[in-house]
């Protein structure tokens, strides 16, 4: 049986779900690939994280990262274009070329990537509640349309509809 790729944008990239997730889609290189990162603050895991997938796009929050990261890549060889604008996350997550976003963001700022992912129709996967919390209404309507989904397989009390936990 054949599987389309599935490309993948991983907000968070860095922390400990975005590592899992990345360790997942190292294990089925058959099954997807890398679209795109973001990362806060940790350039050195960022840059090891590109040199393996070899993602289109890297983004760094803050503009010093970005540019330290840039001059690693060019150090390296590499050809992922890093970003670090204030909508760059929400280029990532609603690109064109991504069916899937995994939201691995801290708190209420994977806000805006996960509402730009989600009106672009692609499957988002969060893996904190808070998103659900500050955009609840908006998250509920796309839930029923099958995009939004909880990668820790729980929900905010005030949920209106069950979702289950996929394996990406």
């Amino acid at each position: 049986m054949s599987f389309k790729k599935q490309r993948v944008t991983v907000l968070g990239s860095t922390g400990s779900i975005g590592v899992n997730t990345l360790d997942v889609i190292a294990s089925h290189p058959d099954r997807f690939e890398v679209f795109a990162l973001s990362a806060a603050t940790q350039v050195d895991l960022m840059l090891a994280q590109c040199a393996q997938f070899k993602p289109q796009y890297a983004v760094m929050v803050s503009e010093p990262h970005a540019r330290l990261l840039a001059e690693k890549m060019k150090q390296n060889k590499l050809s992922v274009q890093v970003l670090w604008a204030p909508d760059a996350l929400e280029m990532i997550a609603s690109h064109e070329l991504v069916d899937t976003v995994m939201a691995a963001i801290v708190g209420a700022a994977g806000l805006a990537p996960c509402m730009a992912a989600a009106k672009a129709g692609k499957r988002l996967l969060l893996a904190n509640k808070e998103a659900l919390v500050v955009g609840g209404g908006v998250h509920a309507g796309g839930a029923r349309r099958r995009w939004a989904w909880m990668a820790d397989g729980s929900l905010p009390a005030h949920w209106p509809a069950p979702i289950r936990a996929p394996c990406l």
